[in-house]
């Protein structure tokens, strides 16, 4: 059997590979069709612009209570069979889908799709940081990211090819649950227990890391700097949602917007594989640096009018963000007071996500009216201004338990 290293021993691969599994669904709700959005306003001529947008909206605010319902279940609950029934609803609303021939419909299903993801999406983090530990761990949240980021760019390339062909077709990529659910038998307690080789030196080493790192906190204020944690990932999302939610409004052909935003998640999965090379280079500044790249990829959407600044744009606000997601699902992690409450606090952060997905067209829309603007190149600003100031808080703030970078924790073996 291959096994990898977990920092507390050997842990079994296939084992990892299943509970990577689960990441595979974790983005597709909403997202994985906004390539498809354009072609519904003509499959449905008489639907409003928010109703369509509802398609992308809903799962996304069906999926936070569930979210936070599953984070508190998680700590006297079964991981695995609360997993087991959120991959079951979702796979069963992915079949609802290719029966569906109205807008109520599908509206309908997005909800359900929506439940069955909440239930899922903490647990795809929490196992990871359940069995790994101090450097091992941050490697995994920052692969976790990538796989989930990569089925993303596989799904809107689908979405935009299977789109010219029938409208119907690209609901398939809801289907990729039916892989977790095959592997669900690798990663029960009982058969990581039965097959994990532990290594009680190498468990007390990362601890004793881990506890002297910038990514660990002792202390009273870990509710405080959660808010915190919050309100950064909040910004970050509603900043890089517009390339989903608004470029498909920009350029008309499907196939084209599915390009383009499948360059966006290639950055973010690069970056996710590439998180602790990243903060070997640029040390101290590694988030700042973050948050300047994910800007500069927004500003250049301002500008753009040529389909190689839309990738060349895309690509870097991906890189930003994609370094910024792992980075904060992991300082949230160390957080947590217990073990027992890992699940939780990630629920809340992921949860955050969520928010963001359903509420950043209402975000955009409220800055619009407070100033009288309704282009459609406006969300573009809102964005590229929100990451700035997120920007300049990382270099002012570099200090903080929000920011700081301990290179330790990133230092080679």
């Amino acid at each position: 059997m291959k096994y990898v290293d977990s920092g507390e021993g050997k842990f079994p691969l296939i084992s990892l590979l299943a509970i990577l599994s689960v990441s595979l669904a974790v983005n597709l709700p909403g997202m994985a069709i906004s390539p498809l959005l354009g072609d519904l306003t003509k499959i449905f001529p008489t639907a409003s612009h928010l109703e369509i947008q509802l398609l992308s909206i809903l799962p996304n605010f069906v999926v936070i209570p569930f979210v936070l319902l599953s984070g508190k279940l998680a700590e006297s609950k079964s991981q695995t069979g609360l997993l087991f029934i959120g991959l079951l609803i979702f796979f069963g609303s992915s079949l609802i889908y290719f029966f569906a021939n109205s807008m109520i419909t599908l509206i309908w299903v997005s909800c359900v799709l929506g439940l069955g993801c909440g239930l899922i999406v903490p647990i795809a983090n929490g196992l990871l940081a359940k069995y790994f530990v101090g450097k091992q761990r941050m490697g995994m949240m920052g692969v976790q990211s990538g796989v989930a980021n990569f089925t993303l760019i596989i799904a809107t390339v689908l979405v935009g090819w299977l789109g010219s062909i029938s409208w119907h077709l690209p609901f398939i990529v809801y289907m990729v649950p039916i892989i977790p659910l095959v592997m669900m038998g690798f990663m029960t307690n009982k058969y990581i227990d039965a097959h994990s080789v532990p290594d009680a030196k190498e468990a007390a080493d990362n601890a004793a890391q881990s506890q002297s790192s910038g990514l660990h906190y002792e202390g009273k204020n870990n509710v405080g700097l959660l808010w915190g944690l919050i309100l950064i990932y909040f910004f970050a999302t509603v900043g890089n949602l517009v390339i989903t939610y608004y470029v498909p409004f920009r350029i008309t052909s499907s196939t084209e917007v599915g390009i383009i935003t499948s360059i966006f998640y290639l950055g973010v999965t690069i970056s996710g594989f590439i998180l602790t090379q990243f903060v070997r280079g640029f040390k101290h500044l590694s988030m700042f640096i973050a948050f300047a790249i994910f800007a500069v990829g927004l500003y250049l959407l301002l500008f753009s009018h040529t389909e190689f600044i839309f990738i060349l744009s895309a690509i870097l606000a991906g890189i930003g963000y994609g370094v910024i997601q792992p980075f904060i699902y992991t300082k949230v992690t160390f957080l947590a007071p217990t073990p027992q409450k890992t699940t939780q606090y990630l629920a809340y952060i992921l949860a955050t996500n969520y928010v963001a997905c359903s509420g950043a067209p209402f975000v955009f829309d409220a800055v619009e009216e407070l100033f009288h603007d309704h282009s459609t190149m406006f969300p573009f600003w809102c964005a590229a201004i929100f990451i700035t100031i997120m920007g300049v808080l990382s270099i002012v703030f570099f200090k903080s338990y929000l920011f700081h970078v301990n290179l330790d924790n990133y230092k080679s073996k």
